[in-house]
């Protein structure tokens, strides 16, 4: 018998058989699934002309009811980075690296905003939970009061940790370590150029533990231009010249310049650049650009060629340094070597085309509202410090007004301390939304800060078939019947054949079913659901079986004729050996895949 549910939900079928005397029967319940799936849709930009245009693509087959479309537009996304001080500052443990982390970059900040005319009292309620509306100058003297506070402990917990020899350990306890006493050294000197009183022997004696050390790491360039870095901003910071040890720690990564990683490069780019030599600096920062990774079109993939469903001409694109996944040396993370290279940017070519895509990956790239760790998060905070302060972008001057599909839906005029309250948030009247071309229009009224919008439409699809879509995650599904083959050994050996959509299978027949998922960005902690084709189960009926995702190189992914492929060649050729373990639970209507980290690029699960 065929059936047609009317609506979705819990069904019973009871089927009865009678013959003479005899009868029987049976009742079961059916859950019945509506026909479609929740999609999110979502394009984002930035614009500094008169007008900024987008366009959002949406099916005419939604659900009545499920669709909700909102446009944000801000004049600075570096003013997202004040998300991430109460982290640092609120952060229950205090080794030597996170007593620095914890107060340093929220007395950087308050610094350049009261540098850039703006009360540094702005943002303090975002660190320490809020301003009292009913007395709002004395909860703005309090937030001062606790940043002071916190600044003089941190200080004096860092002065207790000091040891004999002028340098820092991890903790108090053990031996001195050169990254954690350059970071010290460093910090000082940035907290003193602050106006934060510092004890100035505890800092001589730390730079004149590094200076005696600086030739000794001579084979190991990423510690040497660490050390090199710290200690070339504090001779700035006194204008004074290099030493005759930190002159021959220049001479030998000068030398050694074509073997430093991003991140090595950036702070010896930067030491170059506080030491007063300019062609050197900036020839390092020219440097840079033959190793970083850009993504002009994050919003598009290999895997979905076709029509994307949000466009804009304003699409940023991203750009960053250092390995994707596993990495052996500190200095090979991304987030840190993205962070000083924009530094670097900012400090010698400061209008380099790169520095707009830098900032938006490290962004992009935030867990939450921090990135992965305390560091992390401290390095990246000063760096977009430093984006804020050199492109002044927090220096609120924008007035807008907002069309969808040429109607107006008012506008916002954001200055001064307003854009800590940023960014104006338009939920877009049912009426106002059609299907197909949604036309976004941003019209700049008055101002000259850049206009970054970003909008977003949830709804759920009735289209058939459905379209794929992705934003910076794409995956593509293909199934494959396995047709087995005698072997002269009288055993089988499967052939796969790709099945199309409207192909039929018969009932016992085998399928493989592969994904390919690009990853814009390194990831963590995802679930991809693979909805099960119905009649279909899965062979082996354990949850938790091992399960593995291979990363296949870019060179095997093709689009051909508008449909993407896996192109046919040795396992060795296809995937790079780089794996990365999955969890899998099977479900009566799906397969759940459960991934603790997915680094940027392609991978298969099969």
């Amino acid at each position: 018998w065929m059936l047609h549910p009317r609506k979705a939900g819990e069904i019973n079928l009871k089927v009865t058989a009678r013959g003479g005397k005899f009868a029987d029967a049976m009742e079961r319940a059916f859950t019945v699934y509506e026909h479609g799936i929740e999609k999110f849709l979502y394009t984002s930009g930035k614009g500094r002309g008169d007008e900024v245009l987008a366009t959002l693509l949406l099916p005419a087959e939604r659900k009545p009811g499920s669709t909700r479309f909102t446009v944000q537009v801000t004049p600075s996304l570096a003013v997202t980075m004040l998300d991430a001080l109460p982290y640092l500052v609120n952060y229950p443990y205090g080794c030597t690296e996170q007593t620095m982390s914890r107060f340093l970059p929220a007395a950087i900040t308050a610094k350049t905003l009261k540098d850039l005319g703006l009360k540094p009292e702005d943002i303090l309620g975002r660190v320490f939970g809020g301003i009292e509306p009913a007395a709002p100058n004395r909860a703005d003297n309090q937030n001062l009061d606790k940043l002071n506070d916190v600044t003089a402990k941190g200080l004096q917990r860092l002065y207790d940790f000091q040891h004999g020899d002028g340098g820092w350990g991890w903790w108090k306890e053990g031996e001195s370590d050169l990254f954690m006493s350059a970071y010290v050294v460093w910090g000082l000197t940035l907290a003193r150029d602050a106006g934060i009183e510092i004890k100035q022997d505890a800092l001589e004696r730390a730079a004149a533990f590094l200076d005696t050390r600086l030739v000794e790491a001579e084979q190991t360039h990423d510690i040497q231009a660490w050390m090199l870095h710290a200690l070339a901003v504090k001779a700035a910071s006194d204008r004074k010249q290099l030493s005759e040890f930190q002159t021959k720690a220049f001479e030998n990564l000068w030398t050694n310049r074509e073997r430093l990683n991003a991140y090595t490069r950036a702070l010896f780019a930067l030491s170059a650049h506080h030491s007063g030599k300019r062609d050197e600096a900036r020839t390092l920062v020219r440097n840079l650009a033959n190793g970083v990774k850009i993504d002009r079109a994050p919003d598009r993939s290999v895997l979905a060629p076709g029509r994307p469903a949000g466009r804009t001409d304003s699409t940023m694109a991203t750009a960053h340094w250092g390995e994707d996944g596993i990495h052996w040396r500190w200095s090979d993370g991304g987030i840190e070597a993205t962070a000083f290279a924009l530094r670097a940017l900012l400090a010698i070519d400061p209008r380099n085309e790169l520095v707009d895509p830098v900032s938006n990956w490290l962004i992009k790239n935030r867990r939450g509202a921090q990135w992965s760790n305390t560091r992390e998060t401290a390095m990246v905070l000063l760096a977009l410090n430093d984006y804020l302060r050199v492109t002044r972008e927090i220096e609120a001057d924008l007035e807008f007004e907002l069309f969808i599909n040429g109607t107006s839906l008012g506008g916002k005029k954001i200055t001064g301390r307003e854009v800590f309250n940023a960014p104006a948030k338009f939920e877009i009247p049912s009426n106002i939304i059609q299907g197909g071309e949604n036309k976004i229009r941003i019209v700049r009224k008055s101002g000259t800060s850049p206009i970054y919008f970003a909008a977003e439409c949830s709804f759920f699809s009735l289209e058939e078939p459905i379209a794929p879509a992705g934003n910076e995650i794409f995956v593509q599904r293909q199934y494959y019947r396995l047709q087995p083959v005698p072997t002269l050994l009288k055993g089988y050996v499967y052939e796969k054949v790709e099945l199309r959509s409207g192909d039929e299978v018969k009932s016992g027949e085998r399928v493989e079913t592969v994904l390919t998922i690009e990853a814009k960005n390194n990831y963590e902690y995802l679930v991809f659901e693979d909805l099960k084709p119905a009649g279909l189960e899965a062979v082996e009926l354990r949850s938790g079986e091992p399960q593995y995702a291979k990363r296949v190189r870019q060179s095997a992914v093709l689009a051909s004729t508008g449909s993407p492929v896996i192109e046919p060649a040795p396992d060795r050729e296809r995937y790079t050996g780089e794996t990365r373990w999955v969890y899998q639970e099977l479900r009566d209507r799906k397969v759940a895949l459960f991934l603790d980290k997915l680094p940027e690029g392609f991978w298969e699960i099969r």
